[in-house]
């Protein structure tokens, strides 16, 4: 692969076709594997931001120590202090209370926190929670926490693989609000073309010869290269659908010919026509009622008033009711494409 460098201040977008290794790249980028091949280093002045949503790690923290963490030796010195402060009188350690101090003040502690603050208030997080406990958070609410951490280290380049997994719409915007006021580089992998389209300035596209950097927006690299590799399932499952209705009013029509209905009956038995005919019509009912449901679900996600302070286990367990229904429609569209090519081949 040839020599390749990012330009400060743009937003790449990572695409490729599916199992291209956008992700790998990331994690190669992030330091967390290394290449098999070819040499990549990063300039030790450049301070590397990864947007890992391993929000768990901080349940019992405050969110506003949560943010301060990105500097982590701040972020521990100030958990530290609060620890200490929190001690009986006869146990509180005078030594050590000196030396936390020394420290915050050594990295203009005090200014940092009110940074952070305002990182939080521009992602959207209200200062009357800041001391709240992680834990009270939605997973939507948890991820702006830690986007609000990777901005307060003051990074050069950001990574985000997949940022916007589970996020309601409210929580999406207030993520892309956050990361355009970013002015260092940003390096993403996401599957949300809306997102995409929001952010990049830059598309990166790994191919079979090696990276395609092109110097444009999502919708200006589509229309360029032809190639749109967002959404792929979405666009497929729409495409299969759409193939469906029509082959369905295809066959209607072809049913309607002299002859035809009776020519099928002749050839297979009429309790497994009617049989096959009644097991049709019950799929895509239920396809259409999953439909729906994953409609109101969506309804759901899309209402910041209920999503935004949502106990967390409501919120993964309507997701994962959405993701169970997508599969069933899924499992009943191929069910449906078996009962329809045995009525044909009955029919012909």
């Amino acid at each position: 692969m040839r020599e390749r460098g990012l330009r400060r201040a743009e937003r790449y977008g990572l695409v490729g076709a599916n199992g291209s290794g956008e992700t790998t790249l990331l994690r190669i980028l992030s330091g967390d594997i290394e290449p098999d091949e070819g040499v990549f280093s990063i300039p030790r002045s450049v301070r590397l931001g990864v947007l890992r949503q391993d929000q768990f790690l901080y349940e019992d923290q405050e969110i506003l120590s949560v943010a301060l963490m990105g500097h982590r030796e701040l972020g521990e010195a100030l958990v530290a202090k609060e620890e200490l402060l929190a001690r009986p009188r006869e146990q509180f350690d005078v030594e050590r209370f000196a030396q936390l101090e020394e420290t915050i003040q050594r990295l203009d502690g005090y200014a940092a926190e009110s940074r952070a603050a305002e990182i939080l208030e521009g992602l959207g997080i209200p200062a009357e929670v800041h001391r709240r406990p992680l834990s009270t958070s939605s997973g939507g609410f948890k991820l702006r926490v830690l986007l609000a951490q990777m901005l307060a280290s003051s990074p050069d380049v950001l990574l985000l693989d997949e940022p916007t997994n589970h996020l309601d719409i409210e929580s999406i915007k207030a993520l892309v609000a956050g990361l355009k006021a970013f002015d260092g580089t940003l390096i993403m992998v996401s599957h949300d073309r809306w997102f995409v389209r929001e952010l990049a300035t830059r598309i990166m596209e790994i191919t079979p010869q090696g990276i395609l950097d092109f110097p444009g927006t999502y919708d200006e690299y589509v229309h360029a290269c032809g190639d749109d590799h967002l959404d792929v399932d979405a666009v497929l499952l729409e495409a299969r659908r759409a193939a469906s209705a029509k082959e369905r009013g295809s066959r209607r029509a072809e049913g309607r010919r002299e002859g035809r209905e009776a020519s099928a009956r002749r050839k297979v038995n009429p309790y497994r026509l009617r049989q096959l005919e009644r097991r049709r019509d019950d799929v895509l009912a239920e396809i259409e009622a999953a439909e729906r449901r994953v409609a109101e679900i969506d309804a759901t996600f899309a209402d910041s008033e209920y999503y935004g302070w949502t106990p967390v286990e409501q919120v993964q367990a309507l997701q994962r009711e959405r993701e169970a229904l997508v599969q069933r429609v899924e499992l009943l569209l191929r069910e449906w494409e078996g009962v329809e090519q045995e009525l044909a081949a009955s029919a012909g």
